[in-house]
């Protein structure tokens, strides 16, 4: 009987850019300053649309709470 002989590969010790996912040295956090900057831009606008959301959620919230109090005092 033939046996497979089968080859392991080692994998170089690394992580992936935050932004584009490349192959980096484990100590870097992002392959280039453009990664970094991109990465910092989408942060910050994920950030603002986290506190519009949570601003429509307290006006709505509000605005229903309101019109509830108003019924209660017109009746």
């Amino acid at each position: 009987m033939s046996r497979k002989k089968t080859v392991k590969l080692k994998i170089v010790d690394h992580r992936h850019c935050r932004t584009c996912g490349r192959a980096i040295p484990p100590d870097k956090e992002f392959c280039s300053e453009e990664c970094r900057k991109e990465y910092e831009r989408v942060t910050m606008r994920e950030e603002k649309m986290k506190k519009m959301l949570w601003i429509m959620y307290a006006v709505m919230i509000g605005s229903l709470l309101i019109v509830i109090i108003l019924r209660a005092m017109i009746h």
